[in-house]
């Protein structure tokens, strides 16, 4: 067997392995002399009919077989004679095996791209302070109340925060929003919508939620509004539109009483208690997003203090795992496929660029892991498999008898517990900074 290895690119290679016709032909004698011995013929004890019988038999068989073990062969002798760090074989050509003549195999393979691991120690990150503010307390305190607050039926006017059963009509001069925007009935015609009076962050037509303070049951009246030049909706940019409003119901929001049954609920006894269960809450979301954000920083830091090039079929594969990810996320909740089809280039895009920043942080990862000497321990793997069969709802047995058949996913998850461990070392060596977290929620309800 002869080896030939070209480049592709740099992390591709074109392996051809040339096999004489005397190797085929002494392949084909050992094949066919072993489905002589075992060879049951008509007329023959087994074994011993005649070799030619043999050979025109079961011809189809043999040229199959030793088709496959010749690929196999020259696969293993391309690793070890090339010395080439394969990651994945991208294809085989489909050999021809001429009856006179040599033969050839050609293996399309990616190979690991070669880098210096730069210094992985010592990254600099920085993360806000995960302190509270009052502020914050007060906002989550509301939203609770807000949540399990009561709506009761009243006769007086709206006021901002009570909900109002309304129906309205938009005009430009005598043409209906309706006709122009068919495709945005929000800003047409609703009949019996439920809108916040006086909401500031709604998806509602600010003339119509502004309009609706101070009215009560029965009530109508026309407010404008003027949508800016730059508006994202053609039929309304610069546009003033007259809408004629109605309201039918009011309901006024009744915030529940802080009071010991509400207490129990929460399973604290005073206000006191409630306030400081709230604010470990929110403490302890900002600690898991501040590490998230640790590990996510050390992850793009690393890659960035070096270039090398990506094998294309893990680009590749990862893009089609995120691609399926957030199409199964989308369907959940409500896409369609024709919406994913009107944004596949963008959102094919989107993904291969993730992609390929996953795949370099995992080549590094992998390598810090390696030199670190990391190892999985049993405990890592079973850690792996409960919280996988956790999050897709199965029970742990079963995902260990899948995993028995499927050794590849066991490399896998592996490679992933490697993956995390040279994480949480990278931040556990950097030097973190925090930062005052930026004011930005005073204005975010």
């Amino acid at each position: 067997m002869n080896i030939q290895v070209e480049d592709i690119n740099d992390t591709r290679k074109l392996v051809t392995v040339s096999v004489t016709r005397d190797e085929i032909a002494e392949k084909e004698a050992s094949l066919l002399a072993d489905f002589a011995k075992q060879a049951r013929l008509p007329g023959f004890r087994p074994g011993k009919a005649p070799t030619a019988m043999v050979k025109k038999r079961y011809a189809k068989e043999i040229q199959q077989e030793v088709r496959q073990k010749l690929v196999s062969e020259a696969y293993s002798k391309a690793l070890e004679d090339s010395g080439l760090n394969v990651i994945s074989l991208v294809e085989l050509a489909d050999p021809e095996f001429p009856e006179e003549g040599d033969t050839a195999f050609k293996f399309t393979l990616d190979i690991k791209p070669e880098f210096e691991l730069p210094e992985y120690k010592g990254l600099e990150l920085s993360v806000p302070k995960s302190d509270v503010t009052d502020h914050e307390v007060e906002h989550a305190r509301d939203h609770i109340l807000g949540q399990r607050a009561e709506f009761n039926v009243v006769e007086q006017p709206a006021k901002k925060g009570d909900y109002v059963k309304v129906s309205y009509e938009g005009k430009i001069g005598d043409e209906l929003v309706a006709d122009l925007a068919p495709d945005q009935p929000i800003f047409g015609t609703q009949k019996n919508t439920w809108e916040e009076a006086g909401a500031e962050h709604g998806p509602g037509v600010k003339a119509v939620v502004e309009g609706i303070v101070g009215m009560k049951a029965g009530d109508v009246k026309d407010a404008e509004e003027t949508f800016p030049e730059e508006y994202e909706i053609e039929a309304l940019k610069g546009k003033t539109v007259s809408y004629h409003i109605e309201v039918h119901e009011v309901r006024e929001r009744i915030l529940p009483e802080i009071n010991e049954e509400f207490l129990k609920t929460f399973q604290v006894e005073t206000e006191e208690e409630f306030n400081n269960r709230i604010r470990d809450d929110i403490k302890s979301q900002k600690e898991q997003q501040a590490e998230q954000a640790k590990r996510e920083q050390a992850a793009t830091k690393l890659s960035e203090k070096v270039e090398f090039p990506l094998p294309e079929s893990l680009v590749e594969g990862e893009t089609q795992d995120l691609l399926r990810d957030f199409m199964q996320r989308g369907m959940a909740q409500g896409a369609t496929q024709e919406q994913f089809e009107e944004r596949k280039d963008e959102l094919y895009k989107g993904a291969r660029e993730a992609a390929e920043k996953r795949v370099k942080a995992q080549m590094l990862l992998t390598e810090v892991a390696k030199k670190e000497e990391f190892k999985v321990e049993n405990e890592d793997l079973n850690r792996a498999i409960y919280m996988e069969a956790m999050s897709r709802q199965q029970k742990p047995d079963d995902l260990v008898k899948e995993l028995q058949k499927d050794r590849q996913r066991v490399v896998e998850m592996q490679r992933n517990i490697l993956v995390n461990k040279a994480l949480d070392f990278l931040v556990k060596e950097a030097t973190v900074t925090e930062t005052e977290p930026e004011e930005a929620h005073s204005h975010s309800h």
